[in-house]
């Protein structure tokens, strides 16, 4: 058993210092200029997320979560972490930011694999950021903090990473510093009567803005009319259907894009574009059952109106999307519903100002089975069924759906 870490590789090596029996057991390597690998039980895999993945199942299966939900979100964010660009990783930290509001850890109440891989990846990004950004962004910033200090510093240094100081306080202004330096110069220290009175004001003036808001705040309160009942936006109001297509070929004035013809049980079918051209050859494209999304808003896309929106999975390490399968003897126009939901209909139209998709999205997953289903807020599991029947994928398990 044996595993070969690439020199740059440095959420391997921090890895590592969670699973000294991995490091007990494991021949480990250096080497330059390729991809981490790993030999372990007669497997070889390659790339760090997949390498990191299965030594926390071997050597920490709690690292990797605890059950099929946690497993299932630490992928996401494995695979999410793996984004490069300096745009991405700026939209990356300010999700981590607004999700861990309320959360010690990204996934669960304890350290996970999804901690380790997701701040190395962001380590040098956060090393970059001013002062007042790391402020702004003050969860993410704490997580940073606290993941750092849970290894020693100078396993951090072993990873080719550095302890990056880290102060939570609100940044000076500049012009700020530069005049309370000149003044320093001049003033004489304020006796202790000048200091009790100033903080005596102090407390008055904070004692009095916080009436200013809390009436302003009343006052708001009386004139707003009663709010309306929010929107409980569940997984029943997307309309999935069964659609078979029967016919396909590549975009016009895109590479990337394959346009087909869908029937789906109504008088005419519907053209869909979908950008699958790197991933399912155009011959597995063909005479294909598959779930649509058919009541989001049509999208013209490279001059092409697409009428719905075709279901895949994507596998944790973002190399292999499949289409979620219909189970067998399912037939165009039958519907498509979470375990749970059974008899809701949808939305006519998925208004995009609700951003009823989007809501729901990042609870579909496969699970182990390749069972295709949503989590929902307590991690319960609701399987994606057509007349009882489950849908599944041909290979990826935990994989993520859109």
């Amino acid at each position: 058993m044996s595993v070969s870490i690439s020199n740059s590789d440095s959420t391997l090596k921090l890895l590592l210092t969670f699973m000294p029996e991995a490091q007990k057991e494991l021949t480990i390597d250096a080497v330059a200029d390729q991809l981490s690998k790993l030999t372990l039980d007669g497997q070889l895999v390659e790339g760090t997320n997949s390498v990191a993945q299965l030594l926390a199942a071997k050597y920490n299966s709690a690292f990797a979560g605890e059950t099929d939900a946690e497993k299932a979100e630490v992928s996401q964010w494995l695979t999410m972490s793996a984004r490069h660009g300096q745009s991405e990783r700026q939209v990356f930290a300010q999700t981590i930011n607004e999700h861990l509001a309320g959360k010690t850890y990204i996934v669960s109440n304890r350290i996970t694999l999804a901690d380790i891989v997701v701040f190395s990846n962001i380590h040098a990004f956060m090393d970059s950021l001013s002062a007042q950004k790391r402020f702004n962004w003050s969860n993410f910033s704490r997580w940073f903090d606290l993941i750092q200090h849970s290894v020693s510093e100078g396993a951090l240094a072993k990873a080719g990473l550095k302890l990056v100081a880290i102060d939570l306080n609100a940044p000076v202004p500049a012009k700020k510093q530069a005049a309370a330096a000149a003044k320093g110069d001049k003033a004489a220290p304020a006796t202790e009567d000048k200091k009790n009175k100033n903080k005596q004001e102090d407390k008055q003036d904070k004692e009095a803005q916080k009436e200013v808001k809390k009436e302003k705040k009343e006052k708001k309160e009386k004139k707003q009319p009663a709010a309306k009942e929010e929107l409980k936006i569940v997984p029943s109001m997307i309309d999935l259907r069964v659609g078979h297509i029967v016919n396909v070929k590549k975009h016009d004035d895109a590479d990337s894009l394959y346009v087909e013809t869908i029937e789906l049980g109504e008088p005419e079918p519907r053209t869909v574009v979908s950008g699958l051209v790197r991933f399912i050859p155009i011959e597995q494209m063909q005479d294909r059952d598959v779930v649509l999304v058919c009541n989001l808003k049509p999208v013209a896309m490279r001059g092409v109106k697409s009428f719905a929106m075709v279901l895949c999975a994507t596998s944790p390490d973002g190399n292999t999307v499949e289409f979620v399968e219909p189970p067998k003897g399912s037939k165009p126009g039958d519907r498509v519903y979470f375990e749970g939901f059974e008899g809701l209909e949808p939305e006519e139209v998925l208004k995009p100002k609700l951003k009823i998709f989007e809501t729901i999205q990042p609870g579909l997953f496969t699970n182990e089975d390749r069972e295709a289903g949503w989590y929902d807020e307590e991690k319960k599991f609701h399987k994606l069924l057509v007349n009882g029947s489950v849908c599944t994928t041909a290979t990826v398990a935990k994989g993520t759906l859109k």
